[in-house]
């Protein structure tokens, strides 16, 4: 989010009558400190000793507006949150079964560590450095490391590299239940206007990560990395590929990239609403070797704000519409109790084994329009009943217009009313659709026409154009613009140097991107609880 957008976010928090008494200070001293839930079957630490002891130091330095200003967003989140409760869950990641060995570094301390790289963007030896010199003195206290024992690059790198990417990835879970547990979160719809019982909105949301190993051949698959003799895909596509004749090429073409060997080459056209036409008509683009993220993020309107629910990583040119069912899955099955009232996404997913699940769930499909061959034929659209963007035509073909949804029904009335009768507006152009004076909703018996109702499907049985919310109309325009709040999140990427990721591997680049989303959801916290605190004194004063 830059810097103007900030600025309109933080009006809109400003002006709503509850965001103080939601994120103030003095309104969070009953659930302070907020306190990770130990997730199910976790087993006691092994560990009976630590070189470090990570304890929660209190929240009192955020008193008063002074500190609160010259601390950072995430440095406001580490006196709100007590880590303590990851003890186990990190240890049981990290350590061994047994209970002898070397006295270890308090596994809290290694994650903390760990958060601190990736929050100033820096190597594992300025890290070690950092915490070892003067200038690390408050950092050590934060974390509970002692001088003269501190952890080393290559211990807080095999730190980073042992504990599994699903532990790292379950973090932005395990937040938003400590979150929901202090009611810091909406648990229904907080669009203006929503009926109460309506579920939340959440985004899924996909941005692309350039590998850290540079491309040498764009059409690299996984045959590539198989021994020789190969077919070479770049040959198949008419290039000059490889014939993997050279002996280094024996194990692996010498033209791919080994150390990121699930990185792929897509072209991203800018807009995946064409993505399947022909001849898309906006060719510009870019090309990206590497990866892309695709995270769950949950939209609260009322302060402006997303929080990040799930992530994961995957290669660029993973096929969206296989990947999206089983992480919607997932993201119900890891929040029972959370439920989904819309879900905002783009095109990409706009098929009907993605578009079903969403039905499924209660929710309303605010999937952007996947076009299709044909789309633009009036001769088409007349035949099946419904235009480029899914609204139903009359028999004759004159536009139909939305007369409301119906949310118990779940299905949207469009009704002609009479189209065919009215006088063509002034400046405008006779209907190519003359209606015949035989046509049977002329009667008075239909006093709206001819009616057409849209629920998971489209009258002809297509779910592809199918949608509650009339596409382009108003309310679509407001609901779906929303998005821009879960956007937020690629300028914070951006931020933090993770355009081109700083691993190697899907595995470890997995693990960057949950710290990245973990680090996002504490600087909101850290950000929201500053600018309320911030206000009340503003009030007190005024």
């Amino acid at each position: 989010m830059n810097t103007s957008q900030e600025l309109i976010a933080s009006r809109k928090r400003a002006a709503h009558a509850e965001f103080v008494s939601t994120f103030g200070l003095d309104s969070l001293q009953g659930h302070l400190p907020l306190r990770f839930p130990v997730p199910e079957a976790v087993r006691a630490c092994v560990k009976r000793h630590y070189r470090s002891q990570y304890r929660h130091l209190g929240y009192a330095d955020l008193t008063g507006p002074d500190p609160l200003t010259n601390l950072t967003q995430f440095e406001v989140a580490l006196r709100l949150i007590d880590f303590s409760p990851l003890r186990p869950y990190l240890a049981g990641a990290y350590y061994a079964s047994s209970a002898r060995g070397q006295v270890p570094f308090d596994p809290v301390s290694l994650f903390l560590c760990i958060c601190l790289r990736r929050e100033l963007g820096c190597g594992w030896r300025t890290l070690a450095r950092l915490l070892a010199g003067e200038h690390g003195a408050g950092w050590r206290r934060r974390f509970g490391l002692w001088e003269g024992t501190t952890p080393s690059a290559s211990g807080l790198r095999y730190f980073f590299h042992t504990v599994g990417s699903e532990v790292f990835e379950e973090l932005c879970p395990l937040l938003i239940d400590t979150l929901r547990q202090a009611n810091l979160l909406p648990e229904h719809s907080t669009f203006p206007g929503d009926p109460e019982e309506r579920g939340v909105s959440i985004s899924h949301d996909i941005m692309l990560h350039e590998a850290h190993a540079r491309m040498r051949c764009g059409q690299v698959t996984d045959t590539c990395y198989q021994p020789a003799p190969r077919p070479c895909p770049a040959q198949a596509e008419g290039w000059q590929g490889c014939d993997c004749t050279d002996a280094l090429c024996a194990p692996v073409c010498r033209w791919t990239t080994p150390q990121d060997r699930e990185a792929r080459l897509i072209h991203y056209a800018g807009r995946n609403k064409y993505a399947d036409l022909p001849t898309p008509p906006d060719s510009r683009g870019r090309n990206v070797y590497g990866y892309a993220s695709n995270p769950d993020r949950l939209l609260d309107d009322r302060f402006a704000c997303a929080w990040t629910l799930r992530t994961g990583l995957q290669p660029a040119n993973s096929d969206e519409r296989n990947l999206f069912p089983g992480s919607f899955a997932s993201l119900r099955a890891r929040f029972p109790t959370l439920k989904i009232g819309e879900v905002l996404v783009d095109a990409a997913v706009g098929f009907q084994n993605c578009l079903d699940p969403i039905w499924e769930a209660g929710a309303l499909r605010m999937v952007d329009i996947r076009a299709a061959e044909g789309d633009d034929d009036p001769q088409c659209q007349l035949q099946r009943g419904y235009d480029q963007n899914g609204h139903p035509l009359c028999i004759h073909g004159y536009p139909m217009h939305a007369n409301g949804h119906d949310y118990r029904r779940r299905r949207t009335k469009w009704v002609c009313r009479h189209a065919c009768l009215a006088p063509p507006a002034a400046g405008s152009p006779v209907s190519p659709h003359p209606a015949p004076p035989e046509c049977p909703y002329q009667a008075a018996a239909h006093s709206y026409g001819q009616v057409v109702h849209v629920g998971r499907t489209l009258p002809d049985g297509s779910v592809r154009l199918a949608r509650e919310i009339p596409y382009a109309s108003e309310l679509w325009k407001q609901r779906y613009g929303r998005r821009n709040l879960s956007e937020s999140r690629n300028s914070s990427f951006e931020h933090m140097g993770l355009k081109r990721l700083p691993s190697f591997g899907l595995t470890d680049n997995r693990k960057e991107i949950a710290v990245a989303d973990f680090l996002v959801n504490l600087h909101t916290l850290g950000r929201l609880v500053q600018e309320a605190t911030l206000l009340a004194c503003q009030r007190a004063v005024a």
